[in-house]
């Protein structure tokens, strides 16, 4: 019996060794982990994590070009194109990737930098992709009490997918004040779901870290990631069953589903969560306006979606300080082009180079009107 155990153990030492080996050898000869360093510096690194574990995540690699202009690490966070003063009327834009993408589309830049010289504003670029109400609430909060930007007019670009995101992405990952408002959102773990930067931080943590042996630290992080992601896929298999098993890891196919077909409980829950934020933000005496950004997908032309978040928002108690720019009735009154503005074959219809130049431009037109 001792001999048969004995042989056992002996037969799976010696099957672990050749899975670690065949492992280290595939590590050490292709070193794929060197090009998943996103960051330039331990500083950058440490920065995007402890946000990260705030806002659920931070923006991922940014354009080479943005890189070699020597970024700072709040880049990741925000892009301050001029400083905040109080002899200035002073801007936020908060958003997802629609607001995002307005940072590194070198159109829109240059129409942000003739805007900013014009008025003489302080602006400040807090987008990231993915980012809807519940992580934006969170930043802001953020951003006042540790940057002290207290902006006098703040756009908020609220795009048709936050709703997904906030039912799928940052519901289960919210932890709550006691009077049940978000007070911050954890960040994904080995998990695979979108926005999971972990293994970008062990990789270049290891890069930047470890003088020697690093092929070896990368080979025993592999088999640490791979035991964390076979317990989510069998605690979401269990939960969700098999047809379900990959909705936890929030692709845009299940981000998108929401605009097809959402049961009342699900919009009760985005209206409840974006209006904690507009209240949040009434609050700020500071704050002289809110202008809340809306712009329909390709989708929403075509009438293949059902859900438009445009009359979500016209459904909420918005105050007197809220203007809704609702871009589905712009078009509709034939205002904006409508016509050639998304990327080709982008199923989430974000605006091409030259649409989201024209976008920016219309928003601070209507501001000014």
């Amino acid at each position: 019996m001792i001999k048969k155990i004995s042989l056992i153990f002996l037969s799976l030492l010696f099957s672990f060794s050749l899975i670690y080996l065949l492992v280290f050898g595939w590590v050490k000869i292709f070193e794929r982990y060197k090009s998943r360093n996103f960051f330039v510096n331990l500083e950058s690194l440490n920065y995007h994590e402890k946000y990260s574990n705030k806002v659920h995540h931070l923006r991922g690699k940014l354009p080479e070009d943005y890189v070699n202009k020597k970024i700072n690490k709040e880049d990741y966070f925000f892009t301050l194109f001029s400083k905040f003063t109080k002899d200035k009327q002073n801007y936020l834009i908060q958003g997802d990737s629609w607001a995002e993408y307005l940072t590194f589309n070198p159109l829109a830049n240059k129409s942000i930098e003739r805007i900013i010289k014009e008025k003489g504003i302080g602006f400040v670029n807090g987008g990231i992709s993915s980012f809807s109400p519940s992580p934006m609430k969170v930043q802001y909060e953020i951003f006042e009490k540790e940057y002290n930007f207290k902006p006098d007019y703040l756009i908020t670009i609220i795009d048709q997918t936050d709703i997904g995101d906030e039912l799928c992405r940052y519901k289960h990952n919210i932890i709550e004040n006691n009077d049940g408002s978000v007070k911050f959102i954890t960040r994904e773990n080995n998990t695979e779901a979108v926005g999971d930067y972990s293994k970008y931080y062990s990789f270049s943590r290891i890069l930047f870290e470890k003088e020697s042996l690093t092929n070896i630290y990368v080979t025993n992080y592999y088999f640490y990631k791979t035991i964390k992601s076979i317990r989510s896929k069998i605690y979401y298999l269990i939960k969700d069953g098999f047809k379900n098993r990959n909705n936890y890891k929030c692709r845009f196919g299940q981000i998108q589903k929401y605009l097809y077909h959402s049961e009342n409980s699900d919009i009760q829950y985005f209206k409840k969560r974006t209006q904690e934020y507009l209240d949040f933000l009434e609050r700020k005496k500071y704050l002289k306006k809110i202008f809340i950004v809306t712009f329909p997908h390709k989708k929403h032309l075509t009438k293949d979606y059902k859900i438009n978040i445009s009359n979500i928002i016209n459904e909420l108690n918005l105050s007197k300080k809220v203007t809704h720019i609702n871009f589905t009735k712009i078009i509709k009154d034939k205002d904006f082009n409508s016509e050639n503005i998304y990327f080709m074959n982008d199923p989430a219809s974000h605006l091409n180079l030259k649409t989201q130049d024209l976008f920016i431009n219309k928003i601070f037109k209507i501001i000014e009107n």
